[in-house]
Order: structure tokens, then C-alpha cells, then sequence
């Protein structure tokens, strides 16, 4: 059943033509965003001698739900005499990754995130940055440019505090936490609006101990280790890079730097399926799970749609230690019980028990 009434158009690099799409399969086409990460759409569509199909071909446009994108792979396929064509298709903010500022402010310049952005998109006119948020005073950059222009974002994002970067178009918008996160007071409640939940734990990231060294000729200080001893008794240890210092014993640079190495606990990848349509970007949600006791606020990061079919949206949600913590609680509330029932002589039903069997 399809769905939608919105239109896929194919547009010539040129401008000059510009059409609808009208040979798509419509069960192909995905549309996927992840916060700071990928922003595209992908479809197959069939030859039917039209000129929109003959215009899917890579670097062309195709307009989306009121967004740019261009085509960066067009896959020709022939099979029992049909002509078919697969494409990924980028937002064009992603154009960025190919422009570049050749420029460089050699050494230690002071900036603010405006005057570093000003810098960084000098050479180029089509695109625009706009900035909501408080991103602090100035910061000192090492050597900042030559580079491309999403590379230099990325490196200014860590140091300002820009917490997504979300492109309209030309577009760029930058935004702080507190003007990105919006709580909605709402709930994704398993079987009820949300058919699948997927809470998958990793414990391969946790970081709890960084050794700090000195690498210069002269040794500067004694090694040591950064610790956090909770999670070291909790999880064990897990030992992460080491912190380098060649210069002088700063020790509080250096615990600073270790600090921001750790990840006391394990991730969390949490995904749902959700029968929900009214659901934005960086909107804060519920998730709820009645059967185990979980309830966890989450953050909407990822969205993956098949728009044409319904009740296809797949969203993923913020990986905090607090989720961790949230579910890891519940389960181990949940564990208790099982215990308890064990301990006050409770035996599950149809259950297998082996053991010894005495001989007769």
C-alpha cells in the first residue's frame, strides 16, 4: 500500500531539465538521517524509456521532501531482459566534503566558532552557516585550515561544543545541546505504538584505566595511572591508549586528557520499530518496556523510513551511560526476583533438570 503523496524529482546538473520520477519501485525507497553522520535516500527504479529515468545518472539532483540531493552512485542493472538502476543519493550539504580552504592560520590563533566558520567558508558563496546556541568564549586553534569544509567543522565542533549539525539545503545549522534536544514529554511504549525494541550491549568500549607517560629524552616524571575505581570494581580493568606527554609534567593537563579518555561503562545501542509518524530529529522520548520495569529517556539520532509503505520507520536513540544504567538496573532488578523465587523454593514449570540418576 502506498502511502505518500509526495513526488521524487530528478533535476540535470544544468538545471535545464527537471521531472518526476515516475518508473520507482516504491518498496525500494529508504530515506536515512543520523546526526552527524549520513544524510541520504536510496531506490531502485525500472527503465520505462522515459527521460526522468535516463536522467538518473551520478552528480544529477533529485528533490526530496523539500531537500537537495545528488546522485554519487547509479548502479546499471539488466536481468531477464529488464533494465533496472540502483542509487544512493547524498544531501548536498555532503558537496562540502570537495571544497576546500587552502588557507591555514599558522600556530596558535585565537577564535571564536563565528570568527572560525567566517575563516573556513571564505572561499565559497552557495553555502551558509547559521548558528543556534551559546558556544562559549574563544578557543586557541593550532595551524586550523587546509582543509575541506566539513573537515573543518568537524574539528571545530569538540573544542565549541556544537552538538549537531543539521543541513537545509545550502544551509548549514549549528546547534549547542540545550538548542538541539527538544523533550517532547512523550513515550515509545513496546507493543503499544512501537513493535520491536533492540537493546544491544557492548562492552567492548569501557575504558577505566590510562597509563600517562613522559616520551621526552629526559624523562620528565614517573608513569601513572589514571583510574576509575567504580568501574574497575564493577567491570574489571580495561586499559586504554596511553597519554603522551613529551613536553613538561603537567599533571593536571595530563589527568584532564586521561579523564576524557574513559568510558566507565558499557554502550548500549538502542532501536525501535515504531508505528509513529510525528517523530523529529533530536526530539526526547520515553522508551518504555512494561515486562522488565524499563524506562529510559532516550534521543531521537537516527531515522530510517521507507515513506511509500506504511508502519516502516526504524529509529535509533542516544547511547548514554544513563540509558546503560537505566536498563542494566532493571534487568538486574529483574534477575533478584528470579532469585528470590529460586531461593523460597519456586521451580519453573516444564523445566529440564539435569543431574545425576541413581541406579536401581
Amino acid at each position: 500500500m502506498i502511502k505518500s503523496d509526495k513526488k521524487l524529482i530528478v533535476r540535470s546538473k544544468d538545471q535545464g531539465k527537471q521531472l518526476p520520477v515516475t518508473s520507482l519501485d516504491f518498496s525500494s525507497f529508504t530515506t536515512t538521517w543520523e546526526k552527524n553522520s549520513s544524510y541520504q535516500l536510496t531506490f531502485t527504479a525500472y527503465d520505462d524509456g522515459g527521460l526522468a529515468f535516463n536522467l538518473l545518472l551520478i552528480e544529477n539532483s533529485l528533490i526530496w521532501d523539500g531537500q537537495e540531493y545528488i546522485i554519487k552512485q547509479a548502479t546499471d542493472s539488466y536481468s531477464s531482459g529488464v533494465h533496472s538502476v540502483q542509487v544512493t543519493a547524498t544531501h548536498v550539504y555532503y558537496q562540502l566534503n570537495n571544497r576546500r580552504q587552502y588557507d591555514v592560520n599558522k600556530g596558535d590563533v585565537s577564535f571564536t566558532l563565528e570568527s572560525a566558520l567566517s575563516f573556513l567558508f571564505a572561499p565559497i558563496s552557495e553555502f551558509h552557516y547559521v548558528l543556534h546556541g551559546d558556544f562559549g568564549s574563544s578557543q586557541t586553534l593550532t595551524d586550523f585550515g587546509n582543509c575541506s569544509i566539513t573537515d573543518g567543522i568537524s574539528t571545530l565542533s569538540s573544542p565549541f561544543g556544537v552538538y549537531a549539525v543539521v543541513p537545509d539545503n545550502y544551509t548549514v545549522h549549528l546547534y549547542s545541546k540545550a538548542n538541539w534536544v527538544k523533550d517532547t514529554n512523550k513515550a515509545y511504549y513496546y507493543r503499544h505504538d512501537t513493535s520491536e525494541v533492540s537493546l544491544q550491549y557492548d562492552s567492548t568500549v569501557i575504558v577505566n584505566r590510562v597509563r600517562v607517560v613522559s616520551t621526552n629524552e629526559v624523562q620528565q616524571f614517573d608513569p601513572f595511572y589514571v583510574t576509575d575505581d567504580d568501574s574497575i570494581k564493577q567491570w574489571g580493568i580495561h586499559d586504554g591508549d596511553r597519554v603522551e606527554n613529551d613536553k613538561d609534567n603537567n599533571t593536571s593537563a595530563n589527568v584532564a586528557t586521561a579523564n576524557r579518555m574513559m568510558v566507565p561503562q558499557p554502550s548500549i545501542a538502542l532501536t525501535v520499530n515504531t508505528l509513529a509518524e510525528d517523530i523529529e530529529k533530536g526530539e526526547l522520548w520515553t522508551l518504555v518496556i512494561p515486562e522488565n520495569g524499563i524506562q529510559t529517556k532516550v534521543q531521537v539520532v537516527s531515522i530510517t523510513d521507507t515513506p511509500f509503505l506504511p508502519n516502516t520507520k526504524q529509529v535509533s536513540l542516544n547511547n548514554t551511560r544513563q540509558n546503560f544504567l537505566d536498563t542494566f538496573n532493571a534487568r538486574s532488578q529483574e534477575l533478584t526476583k528470579i532469585k528470590n523465587k529460586v531461593a523460597s523454593g519456586y521451580r519453573q514449570p516444564n523445566m529440564w533438570v539435569i543431574g545425576k540418576v541413581d541406579e536401581k
